[in-house]
């Protein structure tokens, strides 16, 4: 029996650097083809239902990183409408922390990763942990549990020194981890203690030449300060406009910044460049280089034969249109899509929820040292 595949026709298919018209063709939740041609929508194996995409943008999915992590909604419904929410707003995947407890076994620390079992969504588990659980075998370990990335909070310069930086640097070529800087936010610690920790941070990664992740602009646009494949920013919602700006400005050369969708925010008040072009920026900053930076790239956020089929439609009239219609543009808010689908499924379409309970896949293989942003 031939198997069911589909084939999407007349949209504009968006990239982080171009928008092309052409058609989609999907078999097995996977991209086989993008060009614009007639082929058949039979083959020997595969039959193809056909999905006029006519005045729409297809984007590839975004990727959502929950704060606070969202495996600790302990109530059904509850951890259902957030994944609603995101899907409505273009998120087909995402990323949760799992914060490492000194009592946690293995055996619990799997009892933790359950909450995700009812995901519709896909996902990736990162780790997070103390400066002082950042140690070589403490890595090794879990990175053979499925751990690639591992988050961990400092609260002062001298906990950077105390770090086995030449294990780590050992662990981030051969077992392709990163590891993600955040600065203890609280009063306790000074903004001078932050920039001290921060440019130890980097003077640190940088020699040792660990790719790290960032939760802090201070040093983003300040090009003499980081390594452009080493250090990768996660930019807060106050920092994207001037970081899509940025970008725009130095459109083909390499931006290492990254922020999800829900904390894009662009200043429209002046067109400062064409619609179409900033669409092509929101999709690098929020898919792309985000896919890139916790490994999930060309699987996710592109739409490139053999990626997942995790698709955005966007009707081209409410984003060419609407365009200038607010002060502030957050696309979650002000153009939300027609339809969005995850591995070649419908998750929403017209306004209509289709996902299911359990569809989403733990992604296990992800390689975040491969890709520069």
């Amino acid at each position: 029996m031939p198997e069911q595949g589909m084939v999407i026709r007349g949209g504009a298919v968006v990239t982080a650097h171009e928008i092309k018209e052409a058609d989609i063709w999907i078999s097995d939740g996977k991209i086989v083809r993008i060009a614009k041609d007639t082929l058949p929508k039979a083959t020997g194996t595969t039959v193809f239902e056909e999905v006029d995409a006519s005045g729409m943008y297809l984007l590839p999915g975004f990727i959502a990183m929950p704060t606070p992590s969202l495996y600790k909604r302990k109530e059904g419904q509850t951890y259902i409408e957030v994944m609603r929410e995101w899907v409505r707003s273009g998120c087909t995947s995402f990323v949760d922390v799992l914060q490492l407890e000194p009592w946690m076994s293995r055996p619990q620390l799997e009892y933790q990763q359950t909450r995700h079992f009812n995901s519709p969504l896909d996902y990736a588990w990162h780790l997070g942990m103390e400066a002082a659980q950042l140690e070589g075998r403490t890595v090794a370990r879990y990175r053979e549990l499925g751990f690639s990335s591992f988050h961990v909070t400092i609260r002062s310069p001298e906990e950077i020194s105390s770090i086995q930086w030449e294990t780590l640097w050992q662990l981030s070529a051969s077992k392709q981890t990163i590891v993600h800087l955040h600065i203890q936010n609280d009063a306790s610690v000074k903004q001078e203690q932050r920039d001290l920790i921060r440019q130890l941070w980097l003077d640190a990664t940088k020699y040792w030449k660990v790719r790290t992740v960032i939760a802090d602009s201070s040093a983003a646009f300040a090009s003499r300060e980081f390594d452009p494949f080493l250090h990768i920013f996660r930019l807060p919602a106050e920092t994207t406009d001037r970081a899509v700006r940025y970008m725009y400005q130095r459109f083909y050369d390499s931006c290492p910044v990254a922020s999800p969708l829900q904390e894009v925010r662009i200043d429209c008040r002046r067109r400062w460049c064409p619609p179409e072009m900033l669409l092509c920026l929101l999709v690098r900053l929020a898919s792309t280089n985000i896919a890139k930076a916790i490994g999930l790239y060309p699987q996710k956020g592109s739409l490139t034969p053999g990626a997942d089929a995790d698709i955005v439609f966007l009707k081209k009239e409410n984003w060419l249109t609407k365009y200038d219609l607010s002060t502030i543009l957050n696309f979650s808010e002000t153009h939300l899509p027609t339809s969005v689908m995850s591995n070649g499924k419908w998750m929403y379409r017209n306004a209509q929820f289709h996902l299911s309970i359990g569809m989403g896949r733990r992604i296990f293989d992800t390689k975040p040292n491969v890709y520069v942003i």
